[in-house]
C-alpha cells in the first residue's frame, strides 16, 4: 500500500511500515486476526445486558492490539531469546489505544488508531492519484484534518453517509470539517472519498477499530 501513495511524510511512511511489519509478526505467532466477512454482525443485546457492569464516571478502554502485542513479545521472549522474531518494542508507543479518545474528532493520523490510519493511507493514495489526474495541489481536493475527521465518524457509526438518500448523505458530509457543498453534492470529492471507505478492505479495517475497546453505555 505504500507503494501507492508515494507523498506520505517521513512519519507516516515509517509508522505504515512498523505496523505491517507489527501483522506479520502476529501471524507468525498466530495471534492475528483476520475480520470475518460479515456486513452486520449479529447483535447480541441480551448477553451485554446480562454482562453489563455499573457504568463508571469515564469511558473503559482496553487495546486488543497492545494485549496481542504484549503476549506476541511474551512469547517470543520463551523462544531461545530469537531477536528476529520480536515485535516492535517501539511500535506499541507509537500510538497507544488506551489514550485515544474516539468522540474526539482527530485532525491529525497521530490521534487515529492502526486501523484508522491504514484507512487513512487508502484516502492518501486516492487523494494523490486525483492530484496528478488534475494536476493540482492535494489540499484543493482535501486536507488531511477532513480524511481523518471522516474516517473517525464513518468509524464511529458504521451508518454514517451510508445507505441513506442522498440529501442525507450530503448531510453528513457537509457535517465534516473541510467538505463545503460543492464537495458533499452528488459526484463531488465527498462522493469519491465514500467509495473509498465504501471498500471491502477499509470497512474491515474499521470493523476492527471498534473492536479495540470496549465501552459501557448507559441504557
Amino acid at each position: 500500500m505504500a507503494n501507492e501513495c508515494s507523498d506520505l511524510s517521513p512519519y507516516e511512511f515509517a509508522r505504515l511500515e512498523r505496523i505491517k511489519r507489527n501483522e506479520n509478526r502476529l501471524k507468525e505467532l498466530g495471534l492475528f486476526k483476520q475480520p470475518k466477512q460479515t456486513p452486520k454482525p449479529k447483535p447480541k443485546t441480551s448477553t451485554i445486558l446480562r454482562k453489563r457492569k455499573q457504568p463508571p464516571s469515564a469511558p473503559t478502554r482496553s487495546s486488543r492490539r497492545l494485549q496481542e502485542l504484549k503476549e506476541g513479545k511474551e512469547k517470543i521472549e520463551d523462544d531461545d531469546n530469537d531477536s528476529t522474531n520480536n515485535v516492535d518494542a517501539e511500535d506499541t508507543s507509537l500510538i497507544d489505544e488506551d489514550t485515544i479518545d474516539y468522540e474526539r474528532m482527530p485532525d491529525a493520523p497521530e490521534l487515529l488508531d492502526d486501523e484508522e490510519f491504514q484507512v487513512y493511507i487508502s484516502l492518501r493514495a486516492w487523494r494523490l492519484g486525483r492530484k496528478n489526474e488534475l494536476e493540482i495541489e492535494p489540499y484543493k481536493i482535501c486536507q488531511n484534518r477532513t480524511l481523518c475527521e471522516l474516517i473517525r465518524r464513518r468509524r464511529n457509526d458504521e451508518n454514517f453517509a451510508k445507505g441513506k438518500e442522498a440529501n442525507e448523505i450530503e448531510t453528513d458530509l457537509l457535517s465534516v470539517w473541510g467538505i463545503g457543498p460543492s464537495k458533499a453534492t452528488s459526484g463531488g470529492f465527498g462522493w469519491e472519498m465514500l467509495d473509498v471507505l465504501n471498500t471491502s478492505e477499509n470497512e474491515n479495517y474499521l470493523m476492527l477499530s471498534r473492536k479495540n475497546v470496549k465501552v459501557d453505555h448507559k441504557q
